[in-house]
């Protein structure tokens, strides 16, 4: 195979998956939004709206994930369409950008084969997670690392302009995800260790970190702007380690004896072994031993958080596909043959997991209304045990019908997606059940081997929880909310039955909302109304 020839290995990626990726895109971008979207779709909206996040909106997640809510939203994202074409869009350019920095020495027409050659394999392993676990934190957050390690590896010089910009946007899409996981610190822990072993070591480390501080700064800005710093530092650097990290943990052992997930991490630790090694024999420069430490560091990452839910997982099957692309780029031009086959087997890897992406078919364009796709039947397919979308709909408009924009509105649920579609913010800064019901941290994991709070950290965490009570009943009793809306079999509630739960662990405050208000039914979804409005 001449060298002419060489621009054909990325073919071998495209050509076996383009059309399945291409099919499960469009499935994917006419999808519901989960749980977790729907959520930061509130916390963002309510920030539009003019409440302090971290002040008026408790939440444990940093300001990034809320700030790319809220530029979503800026383009349209308020509709769901919209916000999953936008999500689709932007991963989907940080595969192309990555894939194609890849190749940066090459031509322009190879780069974008290489860019093209990324963005199948990368959205393929993407859209394998499905709704519930696309449009995640560790999703986002990858745009930025993805796009870090390959700048930082196409930079083979710093002393032109060219080289030094590189350095400079990689160290500032390195540092900003730290506000939003800090685990993403682990890759640019990575990108030092690249520099400190490179050449040029000084000049490349200062404008690393002078990109690592512009990039911290942007989410910075964004928290003094629409944010209460001291109530983000307090649940951040107080609230998280006594009693967040004590909800549903769970030991290595068992997160990796999950199905499918142990194959996924031996994959990813194999991956850094075999990308370490062509660093090794120099066929990749020192300047890829972020790309090939990120496999295995987002392992850890995942491991860390002691969770494993599968979007945990995103950066560990992105670093892993990514270096595989790499890998096959670097190969081309050493042996050519090998090269090719490396891409075909990525490219059919992409084509079953394209093929095999859990999404319904695509609504027909006469069912592309907003009607149809709110509409029972469509959205029944997006059911879960304890999420129901097309319920939360009816109780959002029961919410709107029977309350003025201008009123509030609290819940007892773990999801305030059902106030954003209701348009109406929260009465107070409890949008989490678990913030008012301990009794998931208090308890800590179930697993042999999972963390568990001592007794003294047990009282912490419940002392935790009376003052939200208390917090919660001074608040609604001074300014009484429009309504209450409490969610049946929401997770981490002690109780199936919310009504029964919310009187358990706020007594007083349930006592206040069945003195004053005036049940409208509802299941799972109950809707009470304040008696005034309903005479």
């Amino acid at each position: 195979m001449g060298r002419r020839a060489q621009i054909f290995v990325p073919f071998g990626v495209v050509l076996p998956a383009l059309w399945w990726v291409i099919d499960a895109t469009w499935r994917a971008s006419w999808t519901t939004l989960g749980r977790d979207q729907g959520i930061f779709q509130y916390i963002a909206w309510a920030v539009r709206q003019g409440d302090v996040l971290y002040r008026d909106v408790r939440d444990v997640n940093g300001p990034v994930i809320t700030m790319v809510h809220v530029f979503f939203q800026w383009l349209g994202g308020e509709d769901e369409h919209r916000f999953r074409v936008l999500d689709l869009t932007v991963t989907g350019a940080s595969f192309v950008v990555a894939g194609a920095l890849v190749a940066a020495k090459a031509r322009r027409g190879e780069r974008a084969l290489w860019g093209l050659a990324a963005w199948v394999a990368l959205s393929a392993q993407y859209l394998s997670f499905g709704f519930w676990d696309t449009a995640q934190r560790e999703s986002f957050l990858d745009w930025f690392a993805l796009v870090s390690i390959a700048l930082f590896f196409a930079a083979d010089e710093v002393r032109s302009r060219r080289g030094a910009a590189m350095v400079v946007l990689a160290g500032a899409a390195s540092f900003l995800p730290w506000l939003g996981k800090p685990t993403f610190a682990l890759f640019t822990v990575a990108e030092v260790l690249a520099i400190v072993l490179g050449e040029d070591r000084r000049r490349r480390f200062v404008l690393f970190a002078l990109g690592g501080a512009a990039g911290l700064l942007v989410p910075f800005l964004f928290l003094l702007a629409c944010g209460d710093v001291r109530a983000w530092a307090h649940i951040t650097f107080v609230d998280v380690p006594a009693m967040y990290r004590f909800i549903w943990p769970r030991p290595a052992g068992a997160i990796l004896s999950m199905p499918g997930y142990k194959s996924i991490a031996v994959l990813a630790v194999l991956t850094s072994l075999g990308t370490s090694a062509l660093i090794a024999r120099r066929v990749l420069p020192t300047r890829a031993l972020p790309i090939a430490l990120m496999p295995v560091l987002a392992l850890v990452s995942m491991l860390v958080q002691a969770k494993g839910f599968p979007y945990h997982f995103h950066p560990i099957t992105a670093g892993t596909t990514f270096a595989w692309i790499v890998a096959a780029a670097a190969l081309r031009r050493r042996v050519p043959l090998l090269a090719l086959a490396g891409a075909g087997a990525i490219g059919i890897h992409a084509a079953v997991l394209g093929r095999a992406a859990p999404y319904p078919p695509a609504p027909s364009p006469g069912a592309r209304t907003t009607a149809a796709l709110e509409s029972a039947e469509r959205l029944r397919w997006f059911d879960r045990i304890d999420y129901f979308p097309h319920q939360m709909r009816v109780a959002a408009a029961a919410v709107a019908s029977s309350t003025k924009p201008t009123d509030r509105v609290q819940t007892y649920a773990m999801d305030p997606y059902l106030l954003f579609l209701a348009r109406r913010l929260s009465a107070t800064p409890y949008i989490y059940a678990y913030d008012l019901n301990v009794d998931a941290a208090a308890a800590g994991g179930w697993e042999e081997g999972a963390v568990r709070p001592t007794r003294e950290q047990a009282a912490v965490i419940r002392a935790m929880r009376d003052r939200h009570a208390a917090d919660l009943l001074a608040r609604i009793t001074q300014d009484p909310p429009a309504a209450f809306v409490l969610v049946s079999l929401s997770p981490l509630m002690s109780n199936t039955n919310a009504h029964l739960d919310f009187d358990a662990h706020c007594p007083r405050a349930a006592s206040f909302m069945r003195e004053k208000y005036t049940n409208r039914g509802g299941y799972p979804s109950e809707v009470w109304v304040r008696d005034d409005l309903l005479q």
